[in-house]
């Protein structure tokens, strides 16, 4: 025992330094926990220096927040850059708002969006011309990423894709109506390449955001169209995240409807929030390996009254239902890889008890090295996720207010299991009940509408200790491999087609070699290896 336990003090260090190594340049594993904060209303970014609305992010460990960077503030004349100025919602000082976050350990995701208002244009005859338009972006990037650099590592690229609304800002920036265009695929493939390639020279390790494609419009314009046209100008290369924003939820997640165009994965979950966010997964998945990150998950006020109206008690309490609910759904049957909220402080949004939620949900889900299943079932919903030798259990009754029925949960022998309202004050074992599993490895609750955690760990101490080394071998794998696919694009974007392929041979050789070589490792050394 006492030779087991010194194998694995040296393992745990050569693992704890091999993540520092991953982490070094670009934090490529950063940000492990599938979820993060949106300053959508940019009252953040407009009141940074209000600490307050800050120090409740990193109270519930919001590691990520997406904030906005309009061009059109940022660059008012050509080549004269504000990185502070007044808005009508307040002062926005972009070096004061890094620093309050870079202070909290909360990395900032980037939004360049906007249009460039000193370009000549006239609504709707005359656009700005294209050519114009990618020479200043270019001038654009380089110079926000020349200020930011060293403290932002994920850029996304454009809002709205597919959003005619989105593209007259782009194409119209100085409009005072609400100018409307059709989406310009061709052109927006150009920037995003060069943007790309500005980015990835200050890092390699730098993340681009594809951004962000909406659900719920023109389904001319679906994100599945836009994918492929993106495919087909040879872009795909110049991107390592998929962004996809929702419209507002007003329904009970389960039967949220986001997206109205018919389009169905080749495994259905019966879900219309997550069928939609699937087949764009699949399709990912099947083109070139992206993650997915799912945006804007909010809540109509409205929808919230009246839930909370035919339940009989508090909208806070269905917010955070609901979003607990959604935010599991998207992970486990959805294929997304982190779930952004809405943050909207200056209107309560989030309320304090859908926060504490945010904040034990953010502990408990991981996207890095974590495997998500749903077990189908028409009354419940039980979602099984497992990260670094835990499994996490969310589970509810999909329908029936604060009704409790009886639920078993299969699989669970030799766990540990403590059970949680997901909005608990705490994660401590303390705070949570202990569940008895039965001799046939499975544990029984009564459950709401209301979510339950429920958290567990192998009671033995060398499976434990297996399962949480093969966690985070998986997830420096996959450290690993963004390491190297970075590199290996950033060669593509700089090389000729056949150097690219052969790059890219070259890189899965290496990777396979890499990862096959330190899984092995990892169970010789602790004396696992099959006899």
């Amino acid at each position: 025992m006492r030779k087991f336990m010194f194998k694995t003090l040296c393992l745990l260090m050569a693992t704890g330094a091999l993540f520092f190594w991953f982490r070094s340049d670009a934090s490529v594993l950063a940000a492990s926990s599938a979820l993060g904060m949106d300053d959508s209303s940019g009252w953040l970014a407009s009141n940074s220096q209000d600490s307050k609305a800050f120090d409740i992010l990193e109270s519930i460990n919001a590691n990520m927040l997406r904030v906005d960077m309009p061009w059109n503030e940022i660059e008012r004349s050509s080549g004269a850059f504000s990185w502070s100025y007044q808005t009508d919602a307040g002062y926005v000082d972009y070096d004061q708002l890094f620093a309050r976050l870079e202070k909290r350990g909360i990395k900032p995701v980037v939004v360049l969006s906007g249009g460039p208002v000193f370009l000549s244009h006239l609504y709707p005859q005359q656009p700005v011309s294209s050519e114009s338009l990618l020479e200043n972006w270019k001038n654009y990037v380089r110079s926000v990423v020349q200020q930011y650099g060293d403290q932002v590592d994920y850029w996304q690229i454009g809002a709205g894709l597919n959003d005619p609304g989105s593209w007259g800002a782009l194409l119209f920036p100085a409009a005072t109506t609400d100018p409307q265009a059709d989406p310009d695929i061709d052109l927006y493939a150009e920037m995003l390449k060069s943007a790309y390639a500005i980015i990835k020279s200050n890092g390699a390790g730098n993340m681009v955001i594809l951004g962000d494609l909406t659900l719920g419009g023109d389904c001319a314009n679906h994100p599945l169209f836009y994918l492929q046209n993106l495919a087909e100008n040879d872009a795909w290369y110049a991107f390592d995240i998929v962004s996809v924003s929702l419209p507002a939820l007003d329904e009970a997640p389960e039967y949220a409807v986001v997206d109205s165009c018919g389009f169905s994965p080749a495994q259905s979950s019966g879900s219309s929030l997550t069928d939609p966010v699937k087949v764009i997964s699949d399709y990912i998945d099947e083109t070139g390996r992206k993650s997915l990150w799912i945006q804007d998950l909010t809540y109509n006020s409205n929808v919230l009254t009246a839930k909370a109206a035919e339940r009989v008690t508090l909208p806070e309490v269905v917010e955070s239902d609901y979003l607990t609910r959604a935010s599991g759904l998207l992970l486990a049957a959805g294929g997304a890889d982190k779930v952004f909220w809405d943050y909207t402080p200056e209107s309560g949004r989030p309320a304090v008890i859908a926060l504490q939620s945010y904040a034990n949900l953010s502990k408990t889900l991981s996207s890095n090295g974590s495997s998500a299943q749903q077990i189908n079932s028409q009354e419940f919903t039980t979602l099984r996720f497992r990260n670094n030798g835990r499994i996490s259990i969310l589970a509810w009754h999909n329908r029936g207010g604060d009704e409790a029925q009886a639920l078993v949960i299969p699989d669970v022998d030799g766990y540990k299991l403590y059970g949680f309202s997901t909005d608990a004050e705490s994660l401590k074992t303390s705070k949570g009940v202990r569940m008895d599993v039965d001799a046939g490895g499975s544990t029984a609750l009564l459950i709401s509408e209301r979510p339950v955690l429920i958290s567990g760990r192998p009671e033995d101490i060398k499976e434990s200790l297996n399962m949480m080394l093969n966690d985070s071998a998986s997830q420096a794998s996959q450290g690993l491999q963004s390491k190297l696919s970075g590199w290996a694009q950033v060669q593509k974007a700089k090389a000729a087609d056949q150097l690219g392929n052969w790059v890219a041979e070259q890189q899965a050789s290496l990777l396979d070699i890499l990862r096959s070589s330190f899984q092995q490792w990892l169970r010789q050394s602790l004396g696992l290896a099959k006899q």
